[in-house]
C-alpha cells in the first residue's frame, strides 16, 4: 500500500534536499558550422537535405517551431522533390465544380500529390539521422542575423543569434519566407489567399478517394471575391475540406468554419453528429505580381523568397526545383540567386491577377474551362513547363472580352510604372 493510500504525509529527515521541479532542457548548439538554415519548413529542409548529398558541410537548421506543424504542402509531381518518400497521399485526377458544370482531369504521368509538414519533417529527420554533418532543431527561434565582430571571431562569419545561444555560420540561408506589406506599389496587383482547412473524419464511408476537387464554386451567393471549397479526400472517411477565399482585403471577416459546415451538409448530407473535426491548417498566401521586399533586420542572410506562383499560390514544386540551385551556391560559394519565373510566365500571371480582381464573378468560369483542357496540358501550364502553343490554347479557351481588357489594364500599369522610374 502507497503513503497516498493510507493517507498520511512524510517530511524530509535532517540534512536532505528536496530536488527541485525539473525545468526545460537547454538544446546545446554547436559553436559553428559551414551553413546555417533558419527555419524547417518546405524550403528549409529540402535545402538540407540536398545539402547533406553534395559534400561535407556542416548544416544546422534552426526551426522555431516546438509544436508539431499542422500544414499541408500539395503540388503535381514533376520529379524533383528530394524527399519523395514523405508524400502523404497522391491522385491521378481531379476536378473542378460550378453551377454551370464540372470539369475534369487526369495526368498519370504527373499525379497530384499531399505532403503534409509532419510526414516531410519525420523523412527529412530519418533521412539525415546517420549523417553527423546535418542537424535539424526544433524549438529554437532564431532572434536575429548579424556580421561577426573581427575583433573576436572570424569576420567572415556570421553569427545566428538563437534562444539557445549563439552559432557561428560561414552562410545562413533564411528559408522563412517573405514577409509581404499590406500594400504594394501602384500599377501592382495584391490578393490575400486565405483558408482554412479542418480535417475531417465521418461516421460512414463518402468521400471519393479517387478524384480531388480543387474547386467547388457550388452553393455561393454571386458578388463579392472568389471563394470556393477544396477536398482532399485521402480515405472513405477522412478528407481535408479547405475553404478559401481571393480577397484584396486580409481581415475579411469571412466565416471559414461555418462555410466548411454548410459544405459538408450539402454535398454529403452529413449531419452534424456524422462528422467531426481532428485538426485544422489556416494560412494567408500572397497572390502579386510585386517583387518579394527584402527583410533588412536580416541583411546578413541570405533569403529564399518568391518561390509561391502569382496566380495559384501554389509553390512546393517550385521550391523544390530553387532548392537544388540554392544548395549549389552555397557549396560552390557563390551568391544564392534569386528565384525568377521566365517573362511569359511573369507575364499571364500578371494579367491573370488583374482579372480575378476586377472580375471575381467569372473566376468560376475561367476555372471550368482551364481545366476542361487535357490534364497533360494544364499540368505543363501550371508547373511552367508549357511552350508558346501550350499558352495560346490556354488563353483562347478562356472568356475573350474580360481577359482581354485585363490584357490591356497589364499593359497599361506597365507604361504607368516605366514613367514613374525615368530621370
Amino acid at each position: 500500500m502507497s503513503v497516498a493510500d493510507t493517507g498520511t504525509t512524510t517530511t524530509p529527515g535532517a540534512g536532505a534536499r528536496v530536488a527541485p521541479a525539473p525545468g526545460p532542457v537547454r538544446t546545446t548548439l554547436p559553436e559553428r558550422v559551414d551553413v546555417a538554415v533558419v527555419g524547417g519548413g518546405c524550403s528549409g529542409l529540402s535545402t538540407a537535405v540536398r545539402l547533406a548529398a553534395l559534400g561535407d558541410r556542416s548544416v544546422l537548421v534552426l526551426e522555431g517551431r516546438a509544436t508539431p506543424d499542422p500544414r499541408s504542402w500539395c503540388s503535381w509531381d514533376d520529379g524533383t522533390d528530394p524527399l519523395p518518400e514523405a508524400r502523404s497521399a497522391s491522385w491521378d485526377r481531379w476536378e473542378v465544380r460550378t453551377e454551370d458544370g464540372r470539369s475534369v482531369g487526369s495526368d498519370p504521368d504527373h499525379p497530384y500529390v499531399l505532403v503534409r509538414a509532419s510526414d516531410r519533417s519525420a523523412a527529412a529527420a530519418s533521412r539525415v539521422a546517420s549523417d553527423g554533418r546535418v542537424r535539424i532543431v526544433r524549438g529554437t527561434p532564431v532572434a536575429a542575423v548579424r556580421r561577426s565582430d573581427a575583433d573576436t571571431t572570424d569576420d567572415r562569419d556570421v553569427v545566428v543569434h538563437t534562444t539557445d545561444g549563439p552559432v557561428r555560420a560561414g552562410r545562413v540561408l533564411d528559408a522563412r519566407g517573405p514577409r509581404w506589406p499590406k500594400d504594394v506599389p501602384a500599377g501592382r496587383v495584391l490578393l490575400h489567399q486565405r483558408f482554412v482547412g479542418r480535417w475531417v473524419t465521418t461516421s460512414r464511408p463518402v468521400f471519393d478517394t479517387t478524384t480531388v476537387t480543387l474547386m467547388d464554386f457550388g452553393g455561393q451567393e454571386p458578388g463579392g471575391p472568389v471563394r470556393f471549397v477544396y477536398v482532399l479526400p485521402v480515405t472513405p472517411t477522412e478528407a481535408l475540406v479547405e475553404s478559401t477565399l481571393f480577397t484584396p482585403d486580409p481581415a475579411d471577416a469571412f466565416d471559414h468554419e461555418d462555410h466548411v459546415a454548410r459544405y459538408v451538409s450539402r454535398r454529403w448530407g452529413l449531419r452534424a453528429d456524422e462528422w467531426h473535426v481532428t485538426d485544422e491548417e489556416r494560412g494567408c498566401i500572397p497572390m502579386t505580381d510585386a517583387s518579394a521586399p527584402s527583410d533588412a533586420r536580416w541583411a546578413a542572410a541570405e533569403a529564399v523568397t518568391g518561390t509561391t506562383r502569382p496566380s495559384s499560390g501554389y509553390g512546393f514544386a517550385r521550391s523544390n526545383r530553387h532548392s537544388a540551385v540554392v544548395a549549389r551556391h552555397l557549396v560552390d560559394g557563390t551568391p544564392v540567386p534569386a528565384f525568377s519565373d521566365r517573362f511569359r510566365t511573369r507575364f499571364l500571371d500578371a494579367v491573370f491577377l488583374r482579372f480575378l480582381r476586377d472580375r471575381p464573378e467569372q473566376a468560376a468560369e475561367a476555372f471550368r474551362r482551364l481545366f476542361a483542357l487535357p490534364g497533360p496540358l494544364v499540368v505543363r501550364f501550371l508547373s511552367e513547363r508549357s511552350s508558346v502553343a501550350d499558352d495560346l490554347r490556354i488563353v483562347l479557351a478562356l472568356q475573350k472580352r474580360p481577359f482581354l481588357a485585363a490584357l490591356v489594364r497589364t499593359l497599361a500599369d506597365a507604361v504607368a510604372r516605366r514613367r514613374e522610374v525615368r530621370p
